[in-house]
């Protein structure tokens, strides 16, 4: 009935499809003042869509670099064009330092790491790692601009930082590790508070914002441990945990910045179990349900996970103490939905049972609208996303792409989604994002969601080209074939939000649509 009502109260809408009137032109003399002529269309600018940030990243086989630029102004004009940059390919090398004024000598099998110094767009950094040969040589290509550098020797030697970028203009790529003897030696050991030592833990010394000033070293049969640090190290705190193999077996918990003293003394809560079973909303066990628990708190967090048997029973081994639980069955249509966050408090003294219901998955039904109202037509392709909780990692929904009247369906886990929609390409339309809140508890019906509206479109262009500051004026060996050119809204924590992407063609150009609205990042459906 819910949706015989959705119907019924569209048929008063257009169910045209979208026109943009465009302007022909051979030059931006014919267009308006707001509109730039190109490919033979006058084309205006954006009327409320303003600063975005761009990569240009060419295709696999090209010898040029990827390109990044923020703070372009679409209030000024959609027709941007972009000049991509051969990078450097250099070579250089990675030696020590020797004792005694015995010069250098080669550092093999270092690990450089480059990392773009400032990037435009926070959470989209180039990286470029290379490692170094037996002699200590290494190759890297990195595209134009600043790099911040880090080396990483083999153990026991610390990291290397440079203190200044390096800029692909005037490159330095030889690089040198201050000798063995001017670092800082570190003999320690872990031991429990009121107890004996902790061995088989992995061992980092880092700075106040976590960064490593050491290699990992692992602490031997009577807690003891050694590092070396950077020349004139004066403090530092210790990450202590799990070495990286570890599976199964007795837990380690967690401990970020613990002081450097001598010896160190850990709390080191007892061992406690969990254990229970994994059930549906009918009491029938959910076979190979994944169970997730963490203790997040201070001074130590541990996380760990485990699978339900063939009759959803689980058991897990931690440490004493206050636990958030959540159990995922498979990620397939018919199984249940992940269960409820459940608190529980773990002791050493007797193995705790806490059950997990699962109950059975959403099930909802919305309408997608275009700009003005009418609804979209068929095929438009929904991407539904859980987003991470304290426990689980994103988990996908499951989507019925639009039907002829704009409506799509969703069968998913109660929770938070990030919800893009990609119009077909021969729309016109740009994609959309939104968040939607599924909730819980509303059994086997389908229900209403909120009606998704697409934003006015901005179709933007341009040129792609190398070896020329005006693309206009580049010749045909000149123009960049095949490379992706990707618009972003920044968020404000500065990372980016897909507006949209497209390809260029034979002659370097390109078209993206994207949605002309002042605040293109993510929306709230509720």
């Amino acid at each position: 009935m819910k949706r015989a009502a959705l119907l019924f109260a569209l048929c008063a809408c257009s169910l045209r499809n979208p026109r943009v009137d465009v302007q022909p032109c051979s030059s931006s003399r014919q267009c308006d003042q707001n509109a730039v002529c190109f490919l033979g269309e006058c084309r205006p600018h954006s009327s409320a869509l303003s600063l975005v940030a761009v990569e240009v990243r060419p295709p696999n086989d090209s010898m040029l670099g990827t390109l990044q630029v923020g703070g372009i102004d679409l209030q000024q004009s959609a027709v941007k064009d972009f000049t991509l940059l051969a990078p450097l390919a250099g070579s250089g090398t990675v030696v020590q330092t020797q004792d005694a004024n015995a010069g250098t000598a080669p550092v093999p099998d270092a690990l450089v790491t480059f990392t773009e110094h400032d990037p435009p767009i926070a959470d989209r950094i180039e990286q470029v790692s290379a490692r170094t040969d037996p002699g200590g040589s290494y190759t890297a290509r990195l595209p134009q601009g600043l790099w911040d550098i880090l080396v990483q020797p083999p153990a026991p030697l610390p990291p290397y930082r440079p203190s200044s970028p390096l800029s692909t203009a005037a490159p330095q790529l030889n690089l040198t590790l201050p000798s063995v003897n001017s670092l800082v030696h570190v003999q320690n050991a872990l031991l429990i508070v009121d107890g004996g030592p902790i061995p088989g833990a992995d061992v980092t010394a880092v700075d106040s914002a976590g960064t490593p000033l050491s290699a990992p070293s692992l602490s031997q049969a009577d807690g003891g441990f050694s590092l070396l640090l950077p020349p004139g190290t004066s403090g530092y705190y210790l990450q202590v945990g799990p070495p990286p193999d570890a599976d199964g077996g007795t837990p380690l918990p967690n401990y970020d910045l613990l002081p450097s003293t001598s010896p160190v003394s850990v709390d080191l809560p007892l061992i406690a179990t969990l254990q229970g079973t994994v059930v549906d909303s009918m009491d029938a066990g959910v076979a190979a349900a994944r169970v997730y628990a963490r203790h997040e708190g201070v001074p130590w967090t541990l996380a760990r996970s485990t699978t339900a048997d063939s009759n959803g029973a689980y058991s897990l081994t931690l440490r004493a103490g206050d636990y958030a639980v959540e159990a995922a069955p498979p990620a397939t249509v018919d199984a249940p939905a992940v269960s409820p966050e459940s608190a529980v408090v773990l002791s050493a003294a007797a193995p705790t049972t806490l059950n997990l219901i699962c109950p059975p998955k959403v099930r909802g039904f919305g309408l997608i609208i275009r700009s003005d109202g009418a609804p979209v037509g068929a095929n438009y392709q929904i991407t539904a996303t859980r987003l991470a909780d304290k426990l689980l990692t994103t988990r996908a929904a499951f989507s019925i792409p639009t039907t002829a009247d704009g409506i799509w369906h969703i069968t998913a886990d109660p929770g938070r989604y990030r919800v893009e929609i990609v119009p077909t390409a021969d729309s016109g339309l740009p994609r959309k994002i939104v968040q939607l809140d599924l909730p819980g508890g509303t059994g086997p019906t389908e229900f209403q969601l909120p009606t998704i509206a697409l934003s006015p479109p901005l179709l933007v262009g341009g040129t792609v080209c190398f070896g020329t500051s005006n693309c206009q004026q580049a010749t045909t060996s000149q123009r960049v074939t095949n490379a992706t050119v990707s618009f972003f809204a920044l968020d404000a924590n500065g990372h980016g939000v897909l507006l949209g992407s497209g390809p260029t063609d034979t002659s370097g150009h390109y078209k993206v649509v994207l949605p002309d609205v002042a605040q293109p990042g993510v929306a709230t459906g509720r």
